[in-house]
């Protein structure tokens, strides 16, 4: 392993928020990482990924689907913004900021939801 054993992740404590509201959730890490992400975790879900960045001054679509609800900016190596444009109640979710030295590329499009379990067929009720 290489690195700094002391790398840390900081972002935002919780927020509350009315619907139609803003908030920037922050996020920075001490080891100058060049691969940042943000990801979104509802209730009873999978991880998805919002937004990623390569860099400074990058920012990348992740899921298509929950990506317009957000803008994303990283005017620095250390920090990657995440912002909520207008709170709707499917906002409501966990937030994880994550970093990286480096990525495989191909894997960033891969979904990150787990399947849901298959659902088996009840038997017939007879009368």
């Amino acid at each position: 392993l290489t690195g700094h054993i002391d790398a840390k992740i900081t972002q935002t404590p919780s927020v509350v928020l009315k619907r139609g509201q803003t908030a920037r959730l922050t996020c920075s890490q001490n080891d100058n990482h060049n691969y940042m992400y943000w990801y979104q975790q509802q209730q009873g879900k999978g991880l998805q990924l919002i937004y990623y960045s390569l860099g400074k001054d990058s920012k990348e679509d992740g899921d298509s689907d929950i990506k317009n609800d957000f803008t994303a900016s990283r005017p620095q190596i250390e920090g990657f913004d995440l912002t909520i444009t207008s709170a709707k109640m499917e906002h409501s979710a966990v937030y994880f900021c994550a970093s990286s030295l480096d990525t495989v590329l191909q894997s960033h499009l891969l979904p990150l939801q787990k399947p849901p379990p298959s659902k088996r067929a009840s038997p017939p009720i007879s009368t």
